[in-house]
């Protein structure tokens, strides 16, 4: 549950920020989708606050993500699904994190990726399974530098 004061405080902290500091100190942005690569938990067309990432040692696997694709010049959501420095292997239904599998997660039979994720890479997938390695994922592009994080979508 939110916690009322904590989120205003925040608030005003941010417009603050916004006023005083200039626009890229901001903590907070809100965003929208423009795909349905992320549906059915994203819709396109939906707005979403995100939190702008400042320490990347707290994305956590499965978090969602905004970044800048350079290829199309927008913003994507993603969700994070390999860390730094991680193994992925996924293949026929399955999807292994360093050697062991992950349950609960189907990966489509078309799909059959190994890799070693460098230490400021992450790898994102989209939750619409048909459009994988369709979109902007790591799938079809590979693994995505940090630079390229926004943040979190909150």
């Amino acid at each position: 549950m939110l916690n009322i004061a904590s989120l205003i405080t925040t608030f005003l902290k941010n417009f603050i920020n916004i006023i005083f500091l200039r626009k890229k100190y901001m903590i907070f942005k809100i965003t929208e989708n423009k795909s349905h690569s992320m549906e059915p938990n994203f819709h396109e067309g939906d707005y979403h606050l995100i939190e702008k990432t400042l320490d990347f040692n707290r994305i956590k696997r499965f978090d969602v993500l905004v970044h800048f694709c350079d290829i199309h010049s927008i913003n994507h959501i993603k969700r994070v699904v390999g860390l730094p420095n991680e193994k992925l292997h996924l293949t026929g239904n399955s999807f292994y994190i360093n050697n062991k599998e992950i349950k609960n997660f189907t990966i489509p039979d078309y799909i059959n990726i190994e890799m070693i994720l460098d230490n400021d890479s992450f790898f994102l997938i989209s939750d619409n399974f048909t459009l994988l390695g369709k979109s902007c994922d790591s799938i079809k592009n590979g693994p995505l530098k940090k630079d390229c994080i926004i943040g979190t979508v909150i």
